[in-house]
């Protein structure tokens, strides 16, 4: 219901964001999807890669991913694969990583979604962030949406309430 009184859906999301130094910092978790973008149509068996270009702007990649179908597909040719070459050795090795290979999200600031109980606390840790209600809610529960910051910063402002729900925005 907040997702819907934001026009926004919440997703499963696997991101990647590259920082100014070169690095990449990435994730998978629950995100807020406006409404408006593309990835908050994607439902079913269907995924969606979505690619911000600096000349082409956002790009995306629709189709079908997983669903039943799909799933026995790709396990049906893993077995065929495993079966034609039983008795070959494959390996795969992971070359060692640079510095600029991936970075913990940790410095990234996003937007965030949070519900939980302490409405004197959160209003006291959050009085710059966009407020939520819904009907029938208990009285000391809130919903907001913070201004930018890092998971740690919103962490640090938690003394006194109870998190049950922390997305974050997609932007």
């Amino acid at each position: 219901a907040a997702a819907e009184k934001l026009g926004c859906v919440i997703k499963l999301i696997a991101w990647m964001k590259r920082g100014e130094d070169g690095s990449v910092a990435a994730g998978v978790e629950p995100c807020l999807v406006p409404k408006a973008n593309q990835l908050a149509g994607v439902d079913d068996v269907f995924n969606a890669v979505l690619v911000k270009g600096d000349m082409l702007g956002d790009v995306v990649f629709y189709g079908k991913g997983a669903g039943k179908l799909p799933t026995a597909s790709a396990v049906v040719a893993d077995v065929i694969d495993a079966a034609k070459h039983r008795d070959e050795k494959k390996r795969m090795f992971w070359a060692e990583g640079g510095d600029d290979t991936a970075v913990p999200p940790d410095g990234l600031e996003s937007r965030w979604y949070l519900r939980g109980t302490g409405v004197q606390a959160a209003e006291a840790a959050f009085p710059d962030s966009t407020r939520l209600s819904r009907p029938g809610a208990p009285a000391d529960e809130f919903a907001l949406v913070t201004p930018p910051m890092t998971r740690a910063a919103l962490e640090a402002r938690l003394t006194g309430m109870t998190p049950g729900s922390m997305f974050r925005v997609l932007d």
